[in-house]
Formats: C-alpha cells, sequence, structure tokens
C-alpha cells in the first residue's frame, strides 16, 4: 500500500477511537427544608422561668462581655449577651435610691443607692451569685463610699429568676428559696433574706458592709470590702476571711480563707488576679467545707 494511503487510512482510524462523549451529570438530589428554628424567648420570658444553668463553667469569650440597659422591664436593671443572634438574660438588678428604713439619705437627693445585682455570666453554674453595694456617697470618693458584699448560696440548681406580683416582685435564688422585694423602693419585704438599713457613718473605717442576712435551708458564703473586690483573700496588707454559714443547722458561722475559694494569682499575660471559682461542682465545695468546718452537709448533697 502506498505511504500516503497508509497514512491516511490510519488518521482516520485514530479519528475514529477518540475520547467518548461525558455521560450526562446526574440531576442534583433537593434538600429536604431545614426544620423552623424554635421561637426565641423574650426578655420577660427568661426572667420569669427557673432554668437550670446552660453550663458548668463560663466560657471565656463571655466573661465580661455584656450590655446593660435599662427600662424594659420597669424597675429592673438588665445585664445581657448577644449569643447565636439571641439576647440572653446574664443578670439583672434592683436598685434601691431612697426608701424610708433602709435608705433615708437617698429621699433627700443625695444619690445614696443600695443596689442587689443577681449575676450568672454566660448562664453558667460557674458564677452565680448575688452581689450587694451600699454607694454612700458621702465623699464622693469611690475606695471610701462603695461598700460590697457578695452572697454566694448552694446548691445551685438554678439560674435566678424574677416575676412581678401585683406590687412585688418574686426572685428565686439559685437554691430555688425566693425572696420579695417591693417594687417601688427595692426593700426586702419577704422570703429568705433580710436586710439592715445602709449604715451611714462617715468613719469609713468604722462602716459596715451591706448586712444581708440569709435564713433559708441551703448554704451561703459571703465576702465583703470596701472598695474593693470582695473575694481577694488579702487587702492593703490584711488577710481576710469567707464566711460560711448553714443557718437551719448550725448557728455559729465558719471562717475560710478566700484563697480555697477564688484563685488569687495573676494568669500569664494577666495584670491582676481574675478571682474566678476554683471549686468545678457543688459536691467539692461541701466536700472543703465538712473537711474544714466539721459540718454535716448529707441534706445539702440529697437537696430535692
Amino acid at each position: 500500500m502506498p505511504r500516503k494511503l497508509l497514512w491516511l487510512v490510519l488518521t482516520l482510524f485514530l479519528a475514529s477511537c477518540g475520547t467518548p462523549p461525558k455521560a450526562p451529570a446526574p440531576e442534583p438530589v433537593p434538600r429536604p427544608p431545614l426544620p423552623p428554628k424554635p421561637p426565641l424567648d423574650t426578655v420577660l420570658e427568661q426572667l420569669g422561668r427557673d432554668l437550670p444553668p446552660e453550663r458548668d463553667l463560663v466560657r471565656e469569650a463571655y466573661r465580661y462581655d455584656r450590655a446593660i440597659s435599662m427600662g424594659r422591664v420597669p424597675g429592673v436593671k438588665l445585664y445581657t449577651y448577644m449569643q447565636e443572634r439571641q439576647e440572653k438574660v446574664v443578670g439583672f438588678a434592683l436598685v434601691n435610691k431612697g426608701s424610708p428604713r433602709v435608705n433615708p439619705r437617698g429621699l433627700k437627693g443625695t444619690g445614696a443607692r443600695r443596689e442587689f445585682l443577681f449575676q450568672y455570666p454566660d448562664r453558667a453554674r460557674e458564677e452565680i451569685f448575688l452581689s450587694v453595694l451600699d454607694d454612700v456617697r458621702i465623699s464622693k470618693r469611690y475606695s471610701h463610699d462603695n461598700m460590697f458584699r457578695e452572697l454566694h448560696f448552694f446548691p445551685r440548681r438554678q439560674l435566678p429568676s424574677l416575676v412581678r406580683e401585683g406590687d412585688r416582685l418574686r426572685v428565686h435564688l439559685p437554691t430555688g428559696e425566693s425572696v420579695v422585694f417591693d417594687a417601688a423602693t427595692a426593700e426586702i419585704v419577704d422570703g429568705v433574706l433580710e436586710e439592715q438599713p445602709i449604715d451611714f457613718n462617715r468613719n469609713r473605717h468604722a462602716r459596715h458592709n451591706p448586712r444581708i442576712h440569709y435564713r433559708g435551708k441551703g448554704l451561703v458564703i459571703t465576702v465583703a470590702q470596701r472598695g474593693e473586690a470582695p473575694r481577694r483573700a488579702k487587702v492593703w496588707g490584711r488577710q481576710k476571711l469567707a464566711e460560711v454559714r448553714y443557718p437551719s443547722r448550725y448557728r455559729e458561722r465558719c471562717l475560710l480563707s478566700p484563697a480555697l475559694l477564688w484563685e488569687q494569682r495573676p494568669k500569664p499575660g494577666d495584670t491582676d488576679p481574675r478571682l474566678i471559682w476554683k471549686l468545678k461542682s457543688d459536691e467539692a465545695l461541701f466536700d472543703l467545707v465538712e473537711k474544714r468546718c466539721g459540718w454535716d452537709l448529707s441534706a445539702l448533697r440529697d437537696w430535692p
């Protein structure tokens, strides 16, 4: 066969053996529709429901990120986070700006106040407590006028809640027990907490921190300080003590170093201690108190 004819035959053969056409792509399978999102709780609904903590520890990203607002719930100062596009309540405060029994100076327009702040950052069990501030407004100096007390209630069964009952506000503590406030003055009128009037002693060294007494069936740990974080184990060169009370069983108090309860040393990169709760559970706290105080806390371990 002549060379030119052979080359033509070979070319035609190779052309006929080209890549076969691709099969058509399969039709995409339609995805099922996403289920509807559950309705978001309103701020008022979150305040009024007795809910367990959402987690044990406060996530680092949310520890200090909060917004404060007034007026959305009459007589209540709200602390909220934005979390997953939903506003979450993480604290609320009731402020006594003047009342005949507890804060008579406030009625004269001095600016004196007592504030009850129920806090639960990130809605976590680690940080559920009541902070009480007496600002006596005598010297107008923060370190001289601001008297602090923190109360930590155990067992921590729920996040604090608040509901309005006519002219009163009922707050449920972490134990589930209730304390009732006058809605107009923010004075305590009933429940497991009692308060004494603000101490307006002009001598700041002799002045008492907020005197708030617990008479419930749980355990309460309190720390107090003027013009400084109450959780510190040492302030102005002096060692401090936390007070532990179990009033339904023991009349006497037990004293512990705050260093047993809160971290006192800065972590690398910090300029100041974060004063974070050290114990990972209520059971760990009960073990510590039984060992240090010699108390029987079996009823708290079996709390209904």
